[in-house]
């Protein structure tokens, strides 16, 4: 019995491990390939074209030589250019520099790449190819710096048609140079270039065109902190070289300087510090402490912010319109301060007025009436009279035997005080308060009139 048992279960197992249980797990169950089908005819249609496509471009490159341009030996290959500007940042005057981010398209014929067939008019191709194809050698000549994009793959790309129209288009931030005329800044328009040429191919190999009316454009999104982006413009010219003549190409963009921050920072801090310069002159003209100490401090503020602006600006050679401005409110704030100095001068003239001296009248023995005018011997006279005169004596004095008696008639008589006489001259005509109201006028009129005149001119540079 026991072993018909074992049999059984023997017999069991080998059923089991030839037809296991139809049991997935779950990894199976969603990554298990799908069971194969027999080919569709559109499958089979796709890889037929994907097969002539790497026959057509295998072809084509067996038989283009990349280091020799199109055409060669015969007329100049024509290269048109578009640039679509979508970003333009870091216009610096100090550096003199701006940047810009572009989307650069060249667009060229080369006939050995054109072929005859119907299964494709164009090709967009992988970047890789530029390495096997020629293409121009284009620069910027005024460009201080500039990299390619390479954020998530190389941002570029490369279209064939079968006419042999090749088109490049290649994504690239580009700071160039920019001179700027700074002489009538912060009222000023600045115009830079952006310039495209071969570098070594000369007139005779490529000459470039713009490529259309409308080959350079401007990204509506496009803003400036500092400056408001006018009207472009783009030309083609030759230049002469030592190596030849070149084919170059320039766009200008204009760029309107925004003067809101200047405002807001330069000029109205500037004029309020001008505007409490002049509360001094309202001020009494004993209070020393108090008009020095505006005068003083208001120097020193022009002085630093004048310093603090300039030290942000490129040091030109050259006065620029802030340098004007600025320069005039510290002119007319250490005129004020100057105007208090001219004041204490008045003020100490006027108290120079010679004081009333003591005179010293007395009669001599002979009944002459005397007057002694020296200071000294007054002081002298006066002492010995009074002496005299509050004993009740009367001194006498031998002199060749005669006896001279004097006699005290006013031991102390003031004079006068005698009126001050200025000096003939502007200065002696001129009095503090006249000083002061003029100043309270003058001032203002003359910092208004100069904002008419400053601001007129500039404006219409």
């Amino acid at each position: 019995m026991t072993t018909w048992i074992l049999l059984s279960l023997f017999l069991i197992g080998v059923v089991i491990t030839e037809h296991p249980p139809l049991i997935k797990s779950d990894k199976l169950i969603e990554y298990a390939p799908q069971a194969s089908t027999e080919p569709t005819l559109g499958d089979q249609s796709n890889e037929n074209l994907e097969n002539n496509v790497t026959r057509l471009l295998d072809k084509l490159i067996a038989s283009h030589d990349r280091r020799i341009r199109p055409n060669y030996g015969g007329p100049p290959i024509e290269v048109n250019i578009t640039a679509h500007v979508t970003t333009i940042s870091a216009v610096s005057e100090v550096s003199m520099d701006y940047t810009l981010d572009l989307y650069l398209r060249q667009i060229w014929k080369d006939p050995r790449l054109a072929w005859e067939s119907d299964v494709e008019d164009s090709l967009t191709i992988g970047i890789d190819m530029v390495k096997t194809i020629w293409t121009p050698d284009t620069f910027f000549p005024n460009e201080k710096k500039s990299f390619f994009h390479e954020a998530t793959s190389h941002n570029s790309f490369l279209r064939i048609d079968s006419h042999g129209n090749v088109l490049r288009s290649i994504r690239l931030t580009v700071t160039a140079n920019c001179p700027m005329s700074l002489h009538t800044f912060p009222l000023d328009r600045q115009e830079c270039a952006l310039e495209v040429e071969s570098y070594g191919y000369s007139t005779k190999d490529i000459i470039y065109h713009w490529h259309g009316a409308n080959a350079v454009t401007i990204d509506e999104n496009v803003h400036l902190a500092h400056f408001t982006i006018g009207e472009h413009y783009h030309i083609e010219r030759t230049i002469s070289l030592s190596t030849g003549n070149y084919s170059r190409l320039t766009a200008y963009f204009m760029f309107k300087r925004n003067i809101g921050f200047y405002l807001i920072q330069i000029y109205f801090p500037s004029s309020l510090i001008v505007v409490i310069s002049w509360v001094s002159f309202w001020l009494n003209r004993e209070a020393v402490q108090a008009r020095v100490a505006i005068g003083v401090t208001t120097v020193l503020t022009m002085t630093t912010l004048m310093t603090s602006t300039n030290a942000s600006l490129p040091k030109v050679s050259y006065v620029k319109s802030l340098d004007v401005f600025l320069g005039v409110c510290f002119f007319i704030v250490f005129a004020s301060l100057l105007e208090y100095a001219a004041i204490g001068y008045l003020m100490k003239r006027n108290r120079s007025v010679p004081a009333a001296s003591p005179v010293q009248y007395y009669e001599t023995g002979d009944g002459v009436l005397k007057r002694e005018a020296s200071r000294k011997k007054s002081r002298n006279r006066r002492d010995s009279s009074m002496k005299n005169y509050q004993n009740n004596n009367i001194h006498h004095r031998p002199s060749d035997g005669h006896v001279d008696q004097r006699i005290p008639l006013l031991s102390m008589v003031p004079m006068p005080p005698i009126p001050f006489k200025p000096q003939n001259g502007a200065w002696g005509k001129v009095r503090p308060a006249q000083v002061d109201l003029f100043s309270r006028f003058a001032f203002p009129i003359f910092f208004v009139i100069f904002h008419i005149i400053y601001w007129t001119y500039y404006i219409n540079q």
